[in-house]
């Protein structure tokens, strides 16, 4: 006998909740900010495209890479695959920065300019509003998930210290109410190293035209240099700190996030398979990567919630053989929130 819309309802909504119970660490990645405009991989790729090619074009390494992102069109293989010049590395990471830079504080304005937020404010002011610490990991460059947390009236650490020049000394761990802890595995638009002393510095607003000569982005870019960057601090420290925290989770929530860091999917499929510790992946596209991470043997407690891209509606994943249909879009944010806490 098949199931009624509200014996599924009842099903999907009564998982969430046991699933979530507690205080899940958050992994959040850029499906949780391209709806405010934050460009995809695909905008970088056209944009790297049309601001480098004129330059290097009769550059070996640089004919290698266009090579490879012609062939596949996945920015991240193509770094992965190619070793670039360390000027046209350079060069890559200011024009990455400058756009999501910009594409940063045009989200804010639209915002301010709205009296709106970005729909992931809601899940955080449900954190926020309960003793102790939130912790939030991401992979993400732009400041979205900071705004969320301000219009939720709570306080973050990114590991900096606060004010308009902020110093690079660690995070909060005295319990503090309504703090989040967040996690910038991969950097931030608002951070910056010293060229001359390698101090690392967080500048909210950055003028890149007098400070260009001086400071540099300190944002890991898919590739090769992505394993020698992390190694250094502020990364070294803060993916410490993120281990710490995913191995201490008792469930996770992950939003947006594609699983393309070989960093971080390890420990929470890991702590999933020998601690049983649920997982619940909210996203638009399910990808091959994900089926093959967790609809799998020996993964179990994991749910993921994703546009069904050929019915439209909601398809929920609860194993590789157990799948539901919904009608309502329960992979958006909004919607999600209100299966949770509705």
């Amino acid at each position: 006998m098949s199931k009624t819309r509200d014996d599924k309802l009842e099903k999907i909504t009564t998982r969430i909740q046991k699933m979530l119970d507690g205080s899940p660490s958050i992994l959040i990645g850029t499906g949780g900010t391209i709806p405010y405009g934050l460009p995809s991989m695909d905008d970088l790729s056209k944009k790297i495209k049309s601001e480098l090619n004129p330059i290097y074009k009769n550059n070996e390494s640089w004919k290698s890479f266009i090579a490879e992102l012609d062939k596949n069109e996945n920015l991240e293989e193509s770094l992965g695959n190619v070793t670039l010049d360390d000027q046209i590395h350079n060069d890559l990471i200011w024009v990455v920065w400058k756009i999501i830079y910009q594409k940063d504080i045009d989200a804010r304005n639209r915002f301010l300019m709205k009296n709106s937020a970005p729909e992931i404010t809601k899940i955080i002011s449900k954190f926020i509003q309960r003793t102790g610490t939130t912790n939030i990991i991401t992979t993400n460059y732009d400041r979205i998930i900071e705004y969320a947390i301000c219009m939720a009236d709570g306080k973050y650490c990114t590991g900096f210290t606060n004010g308009e020049i902020g110093q690079f000394k660690h995070f909060s761990s005295s319990g503090i109410q309504r703090m989040t802890n967040l996690y910038k595995v991969h950097g931030s638009v608002d951070w910056f190293k010293n060229k001359h002393d390698s101090s690392i510095i967080s500048i909210s607003n950055f003028d890149d035209t007098a400070l260009s000569d001086i400071y540099n982005p300190v944002i890991v870019t898919p590739g090769n240099s992505k394993y020698k960057e992390t190694h250094l601090d502020p990364f070294r420290t803060v993916m410490s700190k993120a281990d710490d925290v995913l191995r201490d989770a008792c469930a996770y929530l992950c939003i947006g996030y594609g699983f393309n860091d070989e960093h971080i999917q390890p420990i929470i499929i890991s702590e999933n398979k020998l601690r049983n510790k649920p997982i619940v992946i909210v996203t638009k596209c399910i990808t091959d990567k994900m089926k093959s991470l967790f609809c799998c043997d020996g993964i179990k407690n994991c749910m993921i919630i994703s546009n069904d891209l050929s019915r439209g509606g909601t398809s929920v994943y609860y194993s590789e053989d157990e799948i539901d249909h919904y009608d309502d879009d329960y992979w958006q944010i909004g919607e999600f929130y209100k299966l949770w806490f509705e």
